[in-house]
This record gives structure tokens, C-alpha cells and sequence, in this order.
């Protein structure tokens, strides 16, 4: 019997038991270490109790592999007659198994990492398992029966290290959406003998090529790892601002950096649509009906053209122009001729007239005259306006988004703000918050909302209102559209600290909520266009 599973965990590891009534966490749940074959490493796992009665805790070893592409592992027991000390939990050794923690205190365990001198190169994987149960025995194998937390050992053995690792799939849930946002579905291989961490992003690009959102990918974690011949799944979801202009085909392209030896990259690109079916359908019923009018008054233009030219329009099999007789008319028609006509007719009715009255009247009258040419121009016009509207609105170098990060079943969400500033491309306002004002005792949760054209904005804030000693609960991107004053919504029972903080702010106007939550207390800085004035 080769192995037997017996508990499954995510690769984040276990900090915190899940024992109804029982607090217990250890800290740090990974350990990544790099080591030569003989080579001993000292290091400790620090058990917290977090309870206010005396628990007695039991220490297990046991070895770690991978299961199913969510990110989850198997524990395997150690089977020394089989495996002969070639297992990383067969390295690790600890003095004591049983531990007695007292209430509200915390044990560090010493652990030794002594490594073979013929250990083999590449990846090896173990767990550190801390339960209230001892572990059984039955001669053969060592097997946990309890609730656990755990400290996950990642351990690369130099030699004939393999760092190899492709995307297997790059996949979008639906091709064709009516609003922007998509669910994408990564799915990672690791052909290598170490485990990888690959790190990079998704970057969402509009038909112009401009970007309109970008998803961070094991940014700042230590858990996206993927294991020897295993594969590993990522999903994220994403949000855009709502614009007509943005309507079309999307490209997502996802590039990722692995390996410590050699960096190295992969790639991948797919292709979404966002049509909006009803503006859709609005727009093109109205491109439509402007192409027929369009050719309707092209062929009146014409038509008058040939009229002023004396040429009347018979279709022959050669498609030639001829009038009665048989007698060609040598009169050439030029396509200015409606429009001299008309000049000319200006002039005739402007003769003699010399009050300005009579010749604004005069000038209605040729307008209602011509009106259909004129009506022609003025709808072509809008047309060309429209265009030149929805380009440069579709060339607009920033738009509001909104990521989800789905991480073993826990979801991390992130707008736009905080991409920016963890990019360092907030903007800075001028003039700044008051630097010689500080906050009071904060017991609240304060939000920044980046309301403005600006992007980056509530980054900014933050950094600043961070400076001033103020604790920032999260980042936000207005969707709605962008406000031009700054106003700070609170909770009726912070209404002095809201002053306080429109003093710092500038004097920025000041709205209670109406509908507080009564189990939290929040400020909420919705950032409008007038912020750094």
C-alpha cells in the first residue's frame, strides 16, 4: 500500500482550527527552504492557544501531495519500511509530541530539517500537524484522527532541478456578454520536479487597445504554488465601468513568470465580445435607417445635378445618357452644380434688399427652400460628430473595474484604486491634505471612494490620511457617474469625527447617513472632481 489519505487541506495551509468551541492557530504555516543533500536546518512552529482554559496539544509529521486542481493537498503517512528515509517528514524531527499550552499562551516547538546525503534533487513536501487528539498507531503507520492545523514544509533539494511549467488552459465562462465583466478560468502545469509559483497577470484590453483592467496573479502570497506533476487552478472575475463605447471585441492576455534558477515566461492570449443587445440593436436601427437616408439624398443630389445640366436620365443597355433625337448634349454635368445653383439663388434673393430684417427673412426662406439638403447636412454631421464622440470615448486611457480573486474557496476583492496604487500610479492632488492635523482615536472603518475622472485618486488619499495616522479600511471605484464635489457620508455617531476629518480634507461637504448599520460604525470619502483644487 503505497499511501493512504486521510485528510485534505488547501496549499495555504491550515492557520486556525475550525474545532467548534476551541481556538488553536500556528504561526508561520510555510516554510520554503532551499537546501544540499546533508545540509541541517533549525527552525520553530509557534502553537497559539487561544482559549481561557489549558489544552494539551499532540505533534504529528506526515509527508503532502497535491489533489485536484482547487488548490487542495492530501496528507500520506509515513511508511518507514517503505519509503527507507527518503520522505521529507522522515527528515523532520521534534523533541516532545505531546504539548501542554496554558491559557492564552503560546509554545514554540522546535523542529530540526536534517537532510540525507542522498537526497534525492527537487521538491519535497511535508506537513507539520498540530491536534488535541493523539495520533494513532497501529505498527505500521501514523495516522491523525483529529481536527488539525498545519505548517506546510516546502523544501527544493539542489541538483537536477526541473523548473518547467505551461498554461494549459486560458479560458473565458462566456464569449459573448451584454455587460463588461467575464469570468476567466486559468489552469497551470507544473512538468517539473520543484514546486512553482507562478506569478504575473490579466490584462483586459478594449478593440482600441486600451486597457480596461488588469488582475494580479499571486501578487504578495505565498500560497499560489503548484506542485510537482500536478496542475492547479486560478478563477477571477471582472467588472467593468459601463460605456457604449467600449462595445465590441475584448483581449485578455494572460502572462506569467516562474522558476528561480531561470525566470521563465509563459503566455497566453483569448478574445470576449461585449454587446449590449438593446442599445445594440438601437444603434444599428439607426445606422440603418441613416444609410437609406443617406442614399436617398445622394440620389436627389444627383438627380438635381443632372436636372441643372439639362440631361435627363434614360437607361439604355449601355447605360448612357441621351435625349431625344438620339442628339448627345455635349453639356458637361459637374457635381458642384446644385451648390453653385444655390449660391446663385442666395445672391438672387439677396438683391435690393437692404434692411437686416428682410434679410434674415430672406435667409429662412432659402433655407426652407433647400431644406432637405440642409436637413441632409445637419444629419451627416451629427453622424460625423457622433463618431469623432465614441472614438475618442473609446480611446480613454482609464475606466473604473472591479476584480475577484477566487483563492481556495476565499474570495479577495480588489478594485481599480487598489490595482493603481499597488502599481504606485495613484495621483497625487494639489494641494495636499493638512499635514499638521492629525486623526483622533480611531474605532471606526474608513472608505475612499474615487467618485472623480481622476483615476487613482483614492490611492492617493489613502497614503496621505495614512500619513495623518488614520487606518484605511478599503479602496473603492465609483461606477455611477463621477461627482464633482467630495462629500463625506457618516454615521450619525460620528459626526465630530467627520468634521475632523472635512477639516483635514479641505472643508469637504459633510452628509449623515440615514440608514446607519447598527453594527458598524463607517466614514465613507466619495473623491469628487473638485479633490486637489
Amino acid at each position: 500500500m503505497a499511501g493512504i489519505l486521510f485528510a485534505c487541506v488547501p496549499f495555504s495551509a491550515s492557520a486556525e482550527s475550525t474545532i467548534p468551541g476551541l481556538s488553536l492557530s500556528v504561526t508561520p504555516t510555510l516554510f520554503e527552504m532551499s537546501a544540499v543533500p546533508s545540509q541541517v536546518w533549525n527552525s520553530a512552529v509557534k502553537v497559539i492557544n487561544n482559549n481561557k482554559y489549558e489544552i494539551t496539544v499532540y505533534i504529528d509529521v506526515v509527508n503532502f501531495a497535491p489533489q485536484g486542481e482547487e488548490g487542495e493537498g492530501k496528507f500520506l503517512p509515513v511508511f518507514e519500511k517503505s519509503t527507507e528515509g527518503t520522505t521529507l517528514a522522515e527528515w523532520i524531527t521534534y523533541p516532545h509530541e505531546a504539548i501542554t499550552i496554558g491559557a492564552e499562551q503560546s509554545y514554540s516547538v522546535p523542529l530540526t530539517v536534517a537532510l540525507p546525503s542522498n537526497a534525492s534533487p527537487g521538491g519535497h513536501f511535508a506537513a507539520v500537524l498540530v491536534g488535541t487528539k493523539p495520533p494513532k498507531d497501529d505498527g505500521t503507520m501514523k495516522v491523525s484522527t483529529s481536527q488539525v492545523v498545519t505548517s506546510l514544509f516546502f523544501v527544493r533539494v539542489a541538483g537536477d532541478v526541473i523548473e518547467n511549467g505551461i498554461v494549459r488552459d486560458f479560458t473565458v465562462l462566456n464569449s459573448f456578454v451584454s455587460t463588461p465583466q467575464a469570468n476567466f478560468e486559468v489552469r497551470f502545469e507544473n512538468k517539473g520536479n520543484v514546486h512553482l509559483q507562478p506569478q504575473g497577470e490579466i490584462t483586459i484590453t478594449n478593440m482600441w487597445g486600451k486597457e480596461r483592467g488588469v488582475i494580479p496573479i499571486n501578487h504578495e502570497t505565498h500560497f499560489g504554488n503548484v506542485l510537482p506533476k500536478s496542475i492547479r487552478k486560478f478563477e477571477f472575475s471582472w467588472r467593468g465601468e459601463q460605456s457604449f463605447s467600449d462595445i465590441g471585441r475584448y483581449k485578455a492576455i494572460i502572462t506569467l513568470a516562474y522558476g528561480i534558477d531561470a525566470r521563465k515566461f509563459v503566455t497566453s492570449t483569448l478574445y470576449f465580445y461585449v454587446i449590449p443587445i438593446k442599445a445594440g440593436l438601437i444603434v444599428l436601427s439607426s445606422l440603418i435607417i441613416f444609410i437609406l437616408f443617406l442614399r436617398w439624398a445622394i440620389k436627389a443630389y444627383i438627380k438635381r445635378m443632372l436636372a441643372l445640366a439639362g440631361i435627363e436620365p434614360i437607361r439604355t443597355s449601355k447605360a448612357s445618357f441621351v435625349r431625344e433625337g438620339d442628339v448627345r448634349i455635349e453639356r458637361r454635368a459637374s457635381i458642384k452644380s446644385p451648390v453653385h445653383s444655390g449660391i446663385d439663388d442666395l445672391k438672387k434673393r439677396f438683391s435690393g434688399v437692404q434692411k437686416s430684417r428682410e434679410k434674415i427673412t430672406v435667409l429662412f426662406q432659402f433655407i426652407s427652400a433647400y431644406r432637405l439638403f440642409f436637413a441632409s447636412l445637419l444629419l451627416v454631421g451629427i453622424a460625423i460628430g457622433a463618431g469623432i464622440l465614441f472614438v475618442l470615448a473609446a480611446q480613454q486611457e482609464h475606466r473604473d473595474y472591479e476584480i475577484i480573486i477566487d483563492n481556495s474557496g476565499t474570495n479577495t476583492t480588489l478594485s481599480s484604486e487598489d490595482i493603481l496604487r499597488a502599481k504606485g500610479q495613484e495621483n497625487a492632488p494639489v494641494p495636499q491634505v493638512k499635514p499638521e492635523t492629525t486623526a483622533p482615536a480611531q474605532t471606526y472603518k474608513v472608505i475612499l471612494v474615487n467618485s472623480s475622472d481622476t483615476p487613482g485618486q483614492a490611492g492617493s488619499l489613502q497614503t496621505q490620511l495614512e500619513a495623518a495616522g488614520y487606518t484605511i479600511d478599503s479602496l473603492k471605484s465609483d461606477f455611477e457617474k463621477s461627482k464633482e464635489k467630495t462629500v463625506i457620508v457618516y454615521d450619525s455617531a460620528l459626526q465630530e469625527q467627520a468634521l475632523q476629518l472635512s477639516k483635514i480634507l479641505n472643508g469637504a461637504l459633510l452628509s449623515a447617513n440615514p440608514n446607519p448599520d447598527p453594527q458598524s460604525q463607517i466614514i465613507t470619502v466619495y473623491i469628487g472632481n473638485d479633490f486637489g483644487i
